[in-house]
């Protein structure tokens, strides 16, 4: 949102200054510029009509149109076409949610109190966001560097659940579309048409930063600048209430189309709880893929396989098994990082060569043992309000820490379900780890092994202790650089120009069955209870409903919106977006 409305607005600027740049005396007006329809929808049943202005056709372009043309080689006025079949679809499937929920006059007649107060709500928010971009550009501060230190653990949503009833499969969906007001709570009810409230959004607003400091006070001058720069030539008032009163009420309209098409959508995907998709079109799917794997890189001996094992490993259904085939395990790297300080000192002792200056390798050891001994675990802990992982301070030494994750570990392995396991180590990837490469991650880390050459693009030291753990293919999952030694807690990190690294072993890359056509509706079982990625709870089975489910509803979508398009009068006045083509 913030993003897209500076693009929107510098957007404006450009084409204002391109504009005037022709004209020296005559003032183009552009508010009769922007607002020209250039489409108008209307339902010849129900005399519902919509139009689209050419202020909403660049807007969309500016937003996502341009993408046609950039990157999927379509002409610009292709793009342009394209954007606006997209914005009439969007009108055509508001005003058929409008109908099938009642709901008239822009969400003024209609809505429940507590789906006024939320796009009250998301007026507020969304007015407030806007400021703080225009804040955090005042002050310097890299909004990209200030998510990528945010930690969350997405995890997965389970879309579908495997039911069995008198002997029988069936799937029953779960929650595949989110309610838009599940998570919305509110103490006082609050209407967007109701003079008091509509006036209270900008008084707020007006207050708070009467309130705050120098910057915001700069970040509020700044949006009164954009929304002049956006209205530019329009013959509209230029006083500040005036102006806010016009940015709420486009911050509601975009709030409140968002929002009935999200309930059209939840509506439709929500209409029965027993899915239509079966049990064999899972393993159908299944059984597609493992054959496109097996003849890939059995019988065509694509020449990839080791690359892409170790880039792609989940689009790989099929594993090789001939003797001279690489053999494939994943690892989990929990790392303890060099501070910066740290790092410095241990770039400047690795690069001093034993001998130079009179040090002798012992020293340079012992300089480097030293360092390695400094380093503290990063302690985080789960804030449940924001859903984030949020550093704190510890007394926690790194011996206390491999301790817990020891323990941890054992009692998993020894609970006889190899997926909690998996929930253990993801619980602890984000509660020390400093590897960013393992949060979210699609897989773990891979290695493989072939005539006893490692495949492998880590540092050799992380290689050998994971193919230590490996032990031929006999490792037992969980097991970790803390317990090598007969089971028994021992501290082995791995140590890497990184810092220190737990590595720990979730399993060799084997084929889920001996056979590659699996008709069994048992195999279900097992799709349904082998999870991907052993840290995360989402199963091939998941991920089979889900890719069926997404084709299914893309394909309904397009119909739905072929057969709506039916009923629609639709009106393109070409001439009037024509300038845009050049």
């Amino acid at each position: 949102m913030k993003k897209k409305l500076i693009g929107f607005l510098m957007c404006f600027m450009l084409m204002c200054t391109s504009l005037l740049a022709g004209c020296s005396i005559v003032e183009p007006d552009y508010g009769k510029y922007y607002n020209q329809v250039i489409s108008v929808v209307e339902n010849t049943k129900t005399n519902q009509s919509a139009v689209i202005t050419k202020k909403e056709l660049i807007s969309a372009y500016q937003s996502y149109g341009y993408n046609y043309e950039q990157y999927y080689g379509m002409t610009r006025e292709e793009a342009i076409d394209e954007t606006i079949t997209l914005l009439q679809n969007r009108k055509i499937t508001l005003l058929t949610a409008e109908k099938e929920f009642g709901v008239s006059e822009q969400g003024k007649n209609g809505l429940t109190e507590k789906e006024q107060t939320y796009l009250y709500q998301k007026v507020v928010d969304s007015l407030n966001e806007n400021l703080e971009t225009y804040y955090k550009s005042i002050i310097g501060e890299d909004e990209e560097e200030t998510e990528e230190e945010t930690i969350t653990f997405e995890g997965y949503t389970k879309n579908a659940t495997l039911v069995v009833e008198n002997g029988k499969y069936s799937i029953k969906k779960e929650n595949v579309s989110k309610d838009p007001l599940a998570n919305f709570t509110y103490t006082t009810a609050r209407n967007y048409f109701n003079k008091e409230d509509f006036d209270l959004i900008y008084s707020n607003f007006r207050d708070y930063v009467l309130n705050a400091n120098q910057d915001y006070k700069d970040a509020f001058k700044e949006y009164v600048r954009q929304i002049k720069i956006s209205e530019y030539g329009q013959g509209l008032s230029e006083d500040t209430p005036s102006m806010f009163e016009r940015e709420i009420e486009r911050l509601y309209n975009v709030a409140y189309e968002t929002y009935m098409i999200e309930k059209y959508s939840y509506s439709n995907k929500n209409l029965d709880e027993i899915s239509s998709i079966s049990v064999n079109d899972i393993l159908s799917l299944y059984n597609n893929k493992v054959r496109k794997s097996y003849t890939q890189y059995v019988i065509e001996q694509d020449s990839s396989y080791d690359d892409n094992m170790q880039s792609s490993l989940n689009d790989i259904y099929y594993y090789r098994t001939d003797s001279e085939a690489t053999k494939f395990f994943t690892v989990a790297n929990i790392l303890f990082k060099f501070t910066d300080e740290q790092q410095a000192k241990f770039d400047e002792i690795n690069s001093i060569d034993v001998g130079e200056g009179g040090i002798t390798q012992a020293e340079k050891d012992e300089k480097l043992n030293q360092i390695y001994s400094s380093i503290k675990p990063v302690v985080r802990q789960y804030d449940e309000e924001s859903g984030n992982y949020i550093e704190i301070e510890s007394d926690k030494t790194l011996e206390d820490v491999c301790k817990e994750i020891y323990t941890a570990l054992y009692n998993a392995q020894n609970s006889g379900n190899v997926n909690n396991v998996g929930d253990v180590i993801n619980n602890f990837i984000y509660k020390y780890n400093e590897d960013t490469g393992m949060f979210n991650a699609d897989s773990n880390y891979v290695i493989g092994v072939k005539d006893e050459e490692v495949v492998s693009s880590f540092v050799d030291s992380f290689n050998d202790a994971s193919i230590d753990l490996y032990k031929n293919g006999s490792g037992k999952i969980g097991d970790s650089v803390l317990n090598t030694k007969d089971g028994n807690y021992t501290s082995s990190l791995v140590r890497s120009e990184y810092g220190l690294h737990l590595i720990i072993y979730t399993g060799a890359c084997e084929n889920l069955f001996d056979t590659l056509n699996v008709s069994d509706e048992n195999a279900i079982e097992t799709l349904n209870s082998t999870r991907v990625n052993l840290l995360v709870d989402k199963t091939y089975f998941d991920v089979l409903y889900d890719e069926i489910y997404q084709d299914n509803y893309s394909y309904y979508e397009s119909t739905n919106l072929n057969f709506l398009r039916q009923d629609y009068k639709i009106t393109i006045y070409s001439n009037r977006y024509s300038d845009l083509l050049d």
